[in-house]
C-alpha cells in the first residue's frame, strides 16, 4: 500500500506497511490529536458563527482548550461533551465579537437570549472562574468586543 504524506507544502508519496501513516505528528493507526480536532472544530464553529478564526491566534485557540479540558476533568470527560463545550466557547465567543443585535439578526431572537443569558450570569454573580468569565474576558483584553458588550461589562 503507498501512503501520500504531506510535510509544509511538499508532498511525498512511498510504500509503508498496512495503514500505518508516518509519526512525523500525523495520524498513526488512525488516532488524531484531540487537541488538534479540538482547534480544527474550534475554527469551524468560529467560521460558521461568522467571526473570523483568525482574530484568536493560536495561543489564544490553545488557551480555550485548556480551560475546556480542565472544566472537564472535573465533570468526567467525554470526546463529545468537549466538542459540546467547544462549540458552546465558540458560541458565546461569537456573542461577544460580533454583538447582541448581529447575532440576533443572524440567528434569531432564541440564540440572543441563550447567549445573553450566560453573559449576564456572569455578570450578576460575579462568576470569575468559569469558562464563561474567562472568554468575555480574552475578548475585552485582546479588543474583540462589540461596542454594545464593551458598554455592559467591565475588565477587572
Amino acid at each position: 500500500m503507498w501512503t501520500k504524506v504531506i510535510i509544509a507544502q511538499f508532498s511525498v508519496t512511498f510504500p509503508l506497511f498496512g495503514s500505518l501513516k508516518l509519526i512525523f505528528g500525523l495520524d498513526f493507526l488512525g488516532f488524531g490529536s484531540k487537541r488538534r480536532s479540538a482547534l480544527q472544530l474550534l475554527d469551524k464553529t468560529l467560521d460558521e458563527l461568522k467571526v473570523n478564526p483568525a482574530y484568536l491566534d493560536n495561543g489564544l485557540k490553545y488557551v480555550i482548550y485548556k480551560w475546556v479540558i480542565e472544566e472537564e476533568k472535573q465533570a468526567g470527560s467525554s470526546k463529545d461533551t468537549i466538542d459540546y463545550k467547544i462549540r458552546e466557547a465558540a458560541a458565546l465567543l461569537s456573542f461577544c465579537i460580533i454583538g447582541a443585535e448581529e447575532t440576533e439578526r443572524l440567528w434569531g431572537l432564541e440564540a440572543r437570549s441563550s447567549r445573553e443569558l450566560r453573559l449576564n450570569a456572569v455578570l450578576e454573580h460575579n462568576k470569575n472562574d468559569t469558562i464563561d468569565a474567562n472568554l468575555i474576558k480574552l475578548v475585552l483584553a485582546k479588543g474583540l468586543a462589540a461596542p454594545d458588550i464593551r458598554m455592559r461589562v467591565e475588565l477587572d
